[in-house]
């Protein structure tokens, strides 16, 4: 539970030192034991080898026939050399069971049973409660036996002594680690504390690129995504202020001409009078609902992300309903509406293509002229590679120059000459909504060789080809358009 607390730590630089302190702590941690049994072992051995080396010494420097001496009447030291404290401790036994020769407080009974037909022995021994290290040694008659000891607690407090020196001195070095290892992690991360204090201290819109230049190459990609961020940012940004700045300029003409004819019908002396001016104020009503429609359409435009996040669409339904939206304005203009259609469906945004669809008829309607057919076809067309979905819409009214068709899809721009109203934003909702889906767009002739026909074709969805399509080259789509269509009227 505090190892995931510990780690649940949202400082990326005190993560980073708890991992590499706990790394190192347990890397350490098993070296010290294996050095701690190593030790032990090691310390052991020395203590045998020096209680070795030391019963033979005595043993070889015993002279033949030695009486017993007494401990009590044994030499002293000088008054002025302090006595150390004993080591190792020996005893010397004649066979018949006699002490011949004990060191300074050395115990009156010997350490283990005397057994002079073994030449040495090296094991462990208790005596009067306390454990000793003992080696015994006879010599070659079987008459002599020296016992060296040593205090099994003497053994343990060394190993004490070293195994508390080990962690004092570790630990000061694990203290002195982290200590560098924080300062190198802060060192480390300044490229981030510098990246802050820039952001920090930039202006409420300043979207420009983060620099790069100076980063490590760790933090790179995560900056680089940053940037595209922030680009998306800007460009969403300079739409919208484009927005603005579009709706100001466009609608402060209609709206000042709309001020002017309220006027006019407001002055009006006789009911003909007001009928006069009131035409003119319907169609400037007319003209400035069909504009803000327009700049509505393109800010929904700018807003989307994913024209495919909705699924599949019938896409020959949505052209039927969107057709019969202008019956009323057909009528009125006695003009024929040609529908053709047939079972096609996309992942593709319902709404956005709904306004792609409404600004091809209302351009076809504005500018064929009265009296002109309008075919509107949502078909399967043969590619290259394959065959996709195409919308269609065709008249035969006076068409367009050819000198002026890369400019169609301009914002704002108009083809000199025209007669109808339009605010030039039609078109380039429909090369933005295309651009959206990853469609294409053709520009043509209209029908019958005459007129003005844009072709939608939406070439990143490959579809099956339709049941009765010939085994033939690939065909434009007013190949596949029937002569006879069904008409709306």
């Amino acid at each position: 539970m505090m190892l995931a607390r510990l780690w649940n730590v949202r400082s990326l630089r005190v993560r980073l030192l708890i991992s590499l302190m706990m790394a190192i702590c347990t890397i350490w941690a098993s070296w010290f034991l294996c050095q701690a049994m190593q030790m032990s072992r090691q310390q052991t051995g020395n203590w045998d080898l020096m209680m070795k080396a030391t019963g033979q010494q005595i043993l070889r420097s015993l002279p033949p026939g030695m009486t017993p001496v007494d401990r009590q009447t044994g030499l002293s030291l000088p008054p002025e050399i302090p006595v150390l404290p004993a080591h190792l401790y020996y005893q010397v036994w004649h066979r018949n069971g006699q002490s011949i020769l004990q060191s300074a407080n050395a115990p009156a009974l010997a350490w283990v049973p005397l057994r002079f037909d073994e030449p040495h022995w090296l094991g462990q021994a208790d005596l009067d409660g306390q454990a000793w290290r003992v080696y015994t040694i006879t010599d070659a008659t079987h008459t002599v036996q020296v016992q060296v000891a040593k205090l099994q607690s003497q053994l343990d407090a060394e190993l004490a002594l070293w195994f508390n020196g080990s962690l004092v001195i570790a630990g000061l070095l694990i203290v002195l680690l982290g200590t560098v290892s924080w300062w190198t992690i802060c060192w480390t991360m300044r490229p981030v504390r510098q990246l802050r204090d820039t952001l920090v201290g930039r202006a409420a819109l300043d979207l420009r690129a983060l620099p790069l230049r100076e980063l490590p190459q760790e933090l790179r990609p995560l900056v680089e995504g940053f940037n595209g961020v922030l680009g998306q940012l800007d460009t969403a940004l300079r739409a919208e202020r484009h927005f603005l700045a579009d709706a100001a300029h466009e609608l402060r003409t209609p709206l000042a001409v709309l001020t002017a004819q309220a006027r006019l019908v407001q002055s009006a002396q006789t009911l003909e009078e007001s009928r006069e001016a009131m035409a003119p104020l319907l169609c400037g009503i007319e003209r400035t609902a069909r504009l803000t429609e327009q700049l509505l359409d393109s800010a929904r435009v700018d807003a989307s992300v994913d024209p495919a996040a909705g699924g599949a669409v019938t896409l020959h339904e949505i052209v039927s309903l969107v057709l019969h939206d202008f019956d009323p304005a057909a009528r009125q203009h006695q003009q024929r509406l040609l529908l053709d259609t047939e079972p096609c469906a996309l992942p593709v945004d319902v709404d956005t293509l709904g306004v792609l669809l409404r600004n091809l008829i209302d351009n076809a309607q504005r500018y064929s002229g009265t009296g002109a057919r309008i075919q509107v076809v949502c078909r399967r067309v043969r590619m290259d590679d394959g065959w996709c979905v195409a919308l269609g819409v065709r008249d035969d009214g006076p068409g367009v120059p050819a000198s002026a068709r890369d400019r169609i899809f301009d914002r704002f721009y108009r083809v000199p000459g025209t007669t109808g109203r339009g605010s030039g934003i039609g078109l380039s909702l429909v090369a933005r909504i295309a651009e959206l889906h990853g469609a294409t767009i053709d520009v043509g002739e209209g029908l019958d060789g005459r007129g003005f026909g844009i072709t939608v074709r939406f070439t990143r969805y490959r579809v099956d080809a339709p049941a009765d399509c010939p085994d033939s080259s690939p065909a434009p789509l007013a190949a596949v358009i029937p002569t006879t269509a069904a008409t709306t009227q």
